[in-house]
């Protein structure tokens, strides 16, 4: 058959056949509904709960990372040191107890490589609340004296996070063999 395009009275093309009559409009098929990036998990399966719930599982990963470093480095100060053992202890629970949470959630991710930053950011806190510095020559120093002083701290808990991250790899393994046998 022979197709003819004349120009349709919006200005697009219209289709005709051999005999000038009109072929029937074209029907394209609905396009399925795609679901929100939030409810979507990893290989593509659909994630239980709602986007609030998911966002207060957050919130808990969060707080346990934050909280514990927090309140090691208040206990530091109440000892009358600045930011030592305490908050490193802390950092190394907080950090490892976040891993096995965001693990089960999914969010790795971002709670990885976090540990460091938290520590460096509540030792730098401690330091400007416990001597607060004047000028910016001494706050810069100041700045690089708190990341050396707080760096076995961000070691320890990067530890701590790599050794969950091994042991959940460990189990995985184990439960894949048990299942294959």
């Amino acid at each position: 058959m022979q197709e003819q395009q004349t120009w349709a009275a919006g200005g697009g093309p219209s289709r005709r056949g051999a005999h000038g009559a009109p072929y029937p409009p074209r029907e394209w098929p609905a396009a399925p509904e795609s679901p929100s990036p939030e409810a979507v998990g990893p290989r593509g399966s659909r994630r239980a709960g709602s986007a609030p719930a998911r966002r207060g599982a957050r919130g808990a990963v969060a707080v346990a990372l934050v909280v514990p470093p927090l309140l090691g480095a208040a206990v530091d100060s109440v000892i009358g040191s600045g930011p030592g053992w305490t908050m490193a202890a802390g950092a190394t629970l907080g950090a490892a107890w976040s891993t096995v949470l965001a693990a089960r959630r999914h969010a790795l991710w971002w709670v990885v490589p976090l540990p460091p930053l938290v520590v460096f950011a509540v030792t730098a806190g401690a330091g400007l609340l416990g001597g607060g510095s004047a000028g910016a020559k001494t706050l810069a120093t100041s700045m690089v004296r708190w990341a050396v002083a707080g760096f076995p701290a961000m070691a320890a808990a990067e530890c701590a996070v790599l050794a969950v991250l091994a042991l959940r790899g460990i189990g995985g393994l184990g439960r894949g063999r048990r299942g294959n046998g």
